[in-house]
C-alpha cells in the first residue's frame, strides 16, 4: 500500500477494480484495459514524462510504460483503436475502459499530478480525462 503527501494510494489489484467499477468492465478487462492504455500514453509523452508518470504510479502499473524511443504523434480515436486492438473490446467498452483509466488516474495520483501528465497531450485526450465515467449500475 502506498501513502504519499499522507493520501492513501491504491494498488495495482484495487486500481482494476476501481477500473472495472467506473466502466463496467469485467476486473479482467479492467486489468488489460488499463495496461494496453498506459501502454499507449507512454509511446505519446516524451521519456522526461514517462518517468515522472511511472515515479507516481503503484509498481504493478509501472511496467506497462515502456520507455519510447520517439513520440509518437497519434489522436485520441487512434489511441482508442489501439486499446481496442490490444484487449479486444467492442468500441463502447474500449471507451467506457479508457475513460475509467483515466478517472482512476485522476483519483490515485491526484489533480496536480495528472493534470501535469496530460498536459503534454492533444486536447482531446485532456477533455475525455475530464469527462468522468459514471460507475456501473
Amino acid at each position: 500500500m502506498w501513502i504519499e503527501y499522507g493520501r492513501e494510494r491504491m494498488g495495482d489489484k484495487q486500481f482494476f477494480r476501481k477500473v472495472a467499477e467506473l466502466s463496467g468492465l469485467t476486473v479482467e478487462e479492467a486489468a488489460d484495459t488499463t495496461r494496453a492504455t498506459l501502454e499507449c500514453l507512454a509511446a505519446r509523452l516524451s521519456n522526461g514524462e514517462n518517468r515522472h508518470l511511472a515515479a507516481h504510479l503503484h509498481e504493478g502499473l509501472r511496467d506497462s510504460l515502456p520507455p519510447n524511443g520517439r513520440i509518437k504523434c497519434f489522436d485520441l480515436p487512434e489511441l482508442l483503436r489501439r486499446v481496442q486492438e490490444r484487449t479486444g473490446l467492442n468500441e463502447r467498452d474500449t471507451d467506457a475502459g479508457v475513460r475509467g483509466v483515466f478517472t482512476a488516474l485522476r483519483e490515485d495520483l491526484g489533480d496536480e499530478t495528472f493534470d501535469h501528465v496530460m498536459q503534454q497531450l492533444p486536447n482531446d485526450f485532456r477533455t475525455m480525462a475530464r469527462t468522468r465515467v459514471r460507475a456501473a449500475a
